[in-house]
C-alpha cells in the first residue's frame, strides 16, 4: 500500500467514525496525496501529504487571524508547548518523531507536521489530535470570543 493511501485510509477512518462531516481524497502523484475534511465550524480542511517531504500540511487551519496579533503569537506559544514532556503522552507532540511549524499567509494561520522518522500512522494521528485540540483547547480559553462570533458568524447566545 502506498504511503498517499495509507495517509488516505487513517482519514477515512476518522470520516466513518463521525469525526469529520465529509470527506474526499484525490491522489495528484505516487508522492502526494491531497485530503478535503470538513470538521470544526463547518470547516473545509485541506490536508497535503507530499512523501518527498515527509510532510501534511492544512494550508489554513485558522482563518483570518492577522500575522502580527497577540492572538497569532499566543498560537505560536501554544503550538511550541505541544512537545513538552510535562504533557500526557496523547496530547504531546513526539519531538524525536515530528516537528511543527506554521505560518501566516493573508490571515489564514497553515500549520505543516514534519515528519522525523517513518512512523506515517503516528504522524497523521498526531496530525488530527493536534488540530482538535485547536479548537478545543487553544480556542476555548474565552479570549478568542469575539474572533469566533465574527469568523464563524456564530449566535453570540451560543457560540459552541
Amino acid at each position: 500500500m502506498s504511503n498517499v493511501t495509507q495517509v488516505g485510509d487513517i482519514l477515512e477512518e476518522y470520516a466513518a467514525r463521525g469525526v469529520f462531516q465529509g470527506f474526499s481524497r484525490e491522489e495528484i502523484s505516487r508522492q502526494r496525496g491531497l485530503y478535503r475534511v470538513q470538521w470544526h465550524r463547518k470547516q473545509l480542511f485541506e490536508i497535503t501529504y507530499d512523501g518527498a517531504k515527509k510532510s501534511l500540511r492544512i494550508a489554513c487551519v485558522l482563518p483570518q487571524v492577522p500575522a502580527k496579533s497577540a492572538m497569532y503569537r499566543e498560537f505560536k506559544r501554544w503550538l511550541k508547548a505541544r512537545t513538552d514532556d510535562a504533557l500526557p503522552d496523547h496530547r504531546r507532540c513526539d519531538s524525536q518523531k515530528i516537528t511543527l511549524k506554521t505560518y501566516n499567509r493573508s490571515g489564514d494561520i497553515a500549520l505543516t507536521l514534519q515528519m522525523l522518522d517513518e512512523d506515517l500512522e503516528y504522524s497523521v494521528r498526531k496530525l488530527v489530535s493536534l488540530v482538535n485540540e485547536i479548537y478545543l483547547d487553544f480556542l476555548s480559553s474565552g479570549l478568542y470570543f469575539d474572533w469566533l462570533i465574527e469568523t464563524f458568524d456564530l449566535d453570540p447566545d451560543n457560540p459552541y
